[in-house]
C-alpha cells in the first residue's frame, strides 16, 4: 500500500519541532511516497496548522518548519520552520581526506583517560562525513527541478552512506560531495521512513569510514560533537555540546512517534540532517534528524535530536541486506477513532488488504482496534509504535470492538512489510 511517508504535520500545540533538513533551493513540489507498514487515513491539519513533508526540498522549509512545530506538541516536520542558526563559536572545519585508494576505518577504543581533543576527533572523522545533494526533476514551478542538501556518513568500504530518509526521499538524482570537494553520483539502496533512516551508495573508492559506538551507554552530560553541512552551504561544520537526555520521542503527526532519540544541545541547522553525532572516542552514537523550537513568546534553544546510533546501525544493516528495514505488517488502512468520536481511543479499520494477516485473522472494515496485547492504543501508545515493538512472525492479540457493540479478541500472526 502506498501512503504518505512520515511527512511531518503540525497541528495545534505549544511547541515547535522540525526536521532539520534538507535545505531547499527552489519551490516545493509533491513527491512520490514509499510503501509503508500500514496506512493511516489522510486528514487535514488542525486549524492554523501548516504541513511540510520530508522530501519537499524548498528554501521555505527554513522559514516554515518552526511554524509547523509551533503548532505541534513536540511534533516533527519535513524541514525547519523559523530555525535560526545557532552561534556555536566554532568555524566550519575542512580536513583533507586520505588518498582514495587507502580508505581508513575510524575506530577509536579510547578510554576516559585517553580521549582526544575535539580537533583531533574531527580531523579523523571528517573525511567520512559527506554532503548529499538531491534533485527532483520537474518538481518546481514551470517544470523546474527542485533541489536540497543534507549530510551523511560513510559506513563501509563498499561505499554505503547513511543519512535521513527525508534528505533523499523522492529524489531523482543524488550527488555525494566528499570532504575534499570531490563528487560522485549515488543511488538509493533503501529507507525506513518510520525511523527516518536511509542508505545510499557510491561506486567509487571512499576516503574513510566511521565506526559506531554503543549508544546505549550514553548518559546525560556526556560530551558530543555534531558534523554536517549547516544550512546546506557550510559543509562539514563542527559544533559540540552534551547529551541532554536519552530515549526521547517526538510526535510526527502521522499516527506514530519517532522514538529512540538522543536529545542534545550541539547547535544544528537545516543541512545537518543525516550528519553524525559522535562521542569523545570519535565513534558515531547518533544521526541528527530534528530540532525543536518553542512557540512565539516561549522560544527554546539547544533542543536537537538524533536517532540513536544503535538503531541507525541495525536499520542500515537490514537495508543493505534486503533493500528495506524489516517491519511487521498487518495489512490495513485506518484512522484514529477520536476523529469521529472525540475522546475515544483506538483506531478504526477503513480497509483490509485481501489475503493479509488482518484478513486472515478476521478483521473487518469498521472494526475498532482498542488494544494490542492488552496495551490500550492512545496518544502515549500509538498503534504503529505498538506494532513496531514486534517483528514479522510474532503473534499478537488485538482487542476489537465491532459495529454492533460486540467485543472480540483476534489473534494475528504478523507478516513482513512489502519492500
Amino acid at each position: 500500500m502506498t501512503t504518505p511517508a512520515p511527512g511531518f504535520e503540525a497541528s495545534g500545540s505549544t511547541s515547535q519541532s522540525s526536521r532539520i533538513g534538507p535545505t531547499q533551493d527552489t519551490h516545493q513540489a509533491p513527491v512520490s511516497r514509499r510503501t509503508v507498514l500500514e496506512r493511516p487515513a489522510t486528514s487535514a491539519p488542525a486549524s492554523g496548522a501548516t504541513s511540510l513533508r520530508p522530501g519537499s526540498r524548498v528554501i521555505a522549509l527554513v522559514a516554515v518548519i518552526a511554524l509547523l512545530f509551533g503548532a505541534i506538541g513536540g511534533g516533527i516536520a519535513g524541514g525547519v520552520a523559523g530555525y535560526a542558526l545557532s552561534d556555536s563559536g566554532e568555524s566550519p572545519v575542512a580536513t583533507s581526506a586520505p588518498q582514495a585508494n587507502q580508505p581508513e576505518t575510524i575506530s577509536n577504543p579510547a578510554t576516559a583517560e585517553t580521549q582526544r581533543s575535539v580537533s583531533d576527533i574531527v580531523a579523523s572523522v571528517n573525511p567520512a562525513v559527506v554532503t548529499i545533494k538531491s534533485t527532483i526533476k520537474g518538481g518546481g514551478f514551470f517544470g523546474q527541478p527542485t533541489g536540497g542538501t543534507g549530510s551523511g556518513f560513510i559506513i563501509d568500504t563498499e561505499g554505503h552512506i547513511v543519512t535521513n530518509n527525508h534528505v533523499v526521499e523522492g529524489a531523482d538524482t543524488l550527488t555525494v560531495v566528499f570532504a575534499d570537494g570531490s563528487e560522485a553520483d549515488a543511488t538509493l539502496v533503501g529507507a525506513d521512513p518510520y525511523q527516518d533512516v536511509a542508505v545510499i551508495k557510491v561506486d567509487v573508492p571512499v576516503p574513510a569510514t566511521v565506526a559506531f559506538g554503543d549508544s546505549s551507554k550514553l548518559r546525560a552530560g556526556d560530551p558530543v560533537i555534531a558534523i554536517g553541512s549547516a544550512l546546506g552551504e557550510f559543509t562539514n561544520t563542527v559544533t559540540n555540546g552534551i547529551v541532554s537526555a536519552t530515549d526521547r520521542s517526538l510526535d510526527t503527526g502521522e499516527g506514530y512517534r519517532l522514538g529512540n532519540l538522543i536529545q542534545h544541545n550541539a547547535p544544528i541547522s537545516p543541512g545537518n540532517s543525516g550528519g553524525p553525532l559522535v562521542d569523545m572516542n570519535g565513534d558515531v552514537i547518533g544521526m541528527n534528524t530534528a530540532v525543536v523550537r518553542g512557540s512565539v513568546g516561549a522560544s527554546a534553544e539547544g533542543l536537537g535530536f538524533a536517532v540513536a546510533g544503535n538503531t541507525v546501525k541495525e536499520i542500515a544493516s537490514e537495508i543493505i541486506a534486503r533493500g528495506s528495514a524489516e517491519r511487521p505488517y498487518l495489512g490495513i488502512s485506518f484512522a484514529d477513532a477520536a476523529q469521529s468520536n472525540p475522546g475515544a481511543t483506538g483506531i478504526v479499520v477503513q480497509d483490509v488488504v485481501a489475503g493479509s494477516p488482518a484478513d486472515q485473522a478476521g478483521l473487518k472494515v469498521g472494526d475498532i482496534i482498542t488494544a494490542i496485547d492488552g496495551v490500550t492504543i492512545d496518544s502515549d501508545n500509538p498503534f504503529l509504535n505498538l506494532m513496531f515493538q514486534h517483528k514479522p512472525g510474532d503473534t499478537v492479540e488485538l482487542s476489537v470492538t465491532r459495529g454492533n457493540g460486540e467485543t472480540v479478541t483476534l489473534t494475528v500472526t504478523l507478516g513482513t512489510r512489502p519492500a
